[in-house]
């Protein structure tokens, strides 16, 4: 045996790192702690040495040849060149291009496949609502993010029009939306005239700044919706709006367990109820009026936007994309400062809406098929799909292929730890029936950014903020 470091495994200090996922039960183990003597071996291996002509005769990395972390030269695994070239799961779009360093098991199941079970009963971090309370004597029962995109105007017609609230619909006009979600967008405030739509554009120099330096950490300028929440928030505090509605396809709620920004346990209601308590004490104890099921989470995201560089890299949860939009939205002091200023009179006073999500599952039928929800929303408020027939993620931005891109090269040059959130939740949504899985294959090859050069509208983002 000649000796290598397997392929997506990397030495950072004392700690191995897995750039991949793995198969169960270790889907979620990405790190592994080694004795000095095992980091002095694992940085001397060259692929050349026999495993018994290494200085102690290869006992220091007995353990992690029996982990199959130290393999023989000839077992270790080469990435593919292309989705044409990927090995993809036996049962969802999960493939080892998308998402390099994805593991198989002996029956061709990816790690997604084997830990659904385990993952089905997750709804979210937030409360999970199939219905929402009107609010008497409030100008409003609730508000949404509205992007045009397929997702949020499903969310909007469901909520206003079959449960028939006063619904405030949130719209940021980003540069990069699409002509389809614009399109949208107008036919939707024709065919719910009950639905007050507030538009909102962030000024373009602070915008600039907040991409320039999103592009510099990340490589790509994807922050949604935290432009918006710094946008809207103040003015949902100022007329009392009492929830803030998420609605997130079914697959990116799960998408946070399999890259670590959210431990699965958390998904639990009663650990979500727990945590609150615990909260709350704290705020009665510090003389502060105590928050409700969805103000303390709002409280806490917010509070993300708002951390200091470098925070959301430390501790047990490794979230740097929040870390990264977190230091961008610095760069923008004029227009953070209202939303600081909501959100540390909160901190004191309460007052934030409730931040929950509308279980699409649920309130679909019991799965949220994308092609059922398309046909309803043509129908019922004129929604406008995208030109290319075959798509069904992530319906409202121009160039969503240009951070599948970016997050692949970034994931593959172990770079960062980001697993390509398209890829999981391509791979999620074909193993739920949300799509098929021939229906995701051929999306991820014809219609993703997980291809070998950059996608033509990567000089259309980089061109926004450079000019």
């Amino acid at each position: 045996m000649i000796p290598v470091l397997q392929s997506r495994w990397r030495l950072e200090g004392n700690r191995l790192v897995y750039y991949g996922l793995r198969n169960a039960p270790n889907t979620l183990r990405r790190k592994v702690k080694v004795t000095p003597s095992e980091a002095r071996a694992i940085a001397a291996l060259d692929g050349s040495v026999p495993l018994k002509e290494l200085p102690d005769g290869g006992r220091a990395l007995r353990r992690l040849v029996k982990l199959g972390i130290v393999v023989d030269r000839s077992a270790r695994r080469r990435a593919p060149a292309s989705l044409e070239e990927a090995r993809f799961c036996r049962r969802c779009a999960a493939n080892d291009f998308a998402i390099p360093g994805l593991e198989f098991s002996a029956g061709g199941l990816c790690p997604i496949c084997q830990t659904e079970r385990r993952f089905r009963p997750c709804k979210n971090v937030t409360p999970v609502h199939t219905s929402l309370p009107r609010s008497p004597g409030r100008r409003y029962d609730a508000a949404v993010f509205y992007t045009g995109g397929k997702d949020s105007s499903y969310l909007l017609y469901h909520l206003a029009k079959v449960q028939k609230l006063r619904v405030l619909a949130l719209c940021w006009e980003t540069p990069y939306m699409s002509p389809w979600a614009r399109e949208s967008v107008a036919h939707a405030r024709e065919a719910l005239p009950e639905v007050d739509f507030l538009v909102e554009k962030a000024p373009e120099q602070e915008l600039k700044a907040i991409y320039q330096e999103l592009y510099r950490l990340q490589r790509n300028v994807c922050l949604c919706p935290a432009v918006a929440y710094v946008l809207f928030l103040p003015r949902l505090v100022q007329w009392k709006v009492p929830y803030l509605v998420l609605g997130t396809e079914p697959a990116q709620c799960k998408n946070f367990i399999y890259n670590n920004f959210a431990p699965a346990f958390y998904y639990r209601p009663w650990i979500q109820a727990l945590a609150r308590f615990g909260f709350n004490l704290w705020r009665v104890v510090t003389l502060r009026p105590p928050m409700g099921p969805g103000e303390v989470e709002c409280y806490m995201m917010m509070r993300q936007y708002l951390m200091p560089p470098g925070a959301g890299k430390r501790g047990l949860l490794h979230n740097e994309m929040m870390a990264n939009i977190a230091a961008a939205l610095a760069q923008a002091p004029a227009l953070l400062a209202p939303f600081r200023e909501t959100v540390e009179r909160a901190k004191r006073k309460g007052g934030l809406p409730n931040l929950v999500h509308l279980d699409l599952d649920a309130v679909a039928g019991g799965v949220y098929r994308w092609s059922e929800i398309k046909e309803i929303l043509a129908r019922e408020i004129g929604w406008v799909d995208a030109p290319v027939e075959g798509k069904g993620l992530h319906t409202s931005c121009s160039i969503e292929r240009c951070k599948e891109y970016a997050q692949m090269v970034s994931f593959r040059d172990m770079e960062s730890r980001v697993i390509p959130f398209s890829a999981v939740e391509m791979a999620l949504a074909s193993a739920s029936g949300t799509v098929s899985r021939e229906e995701a294959v051929r999306e991820l090859k014809e219609h993703s950014g997980f291809t070998p050069e950059p996608p033509p509208e990567w000089a259309d983002m980089v061109g926004f903020f450079q000019n």
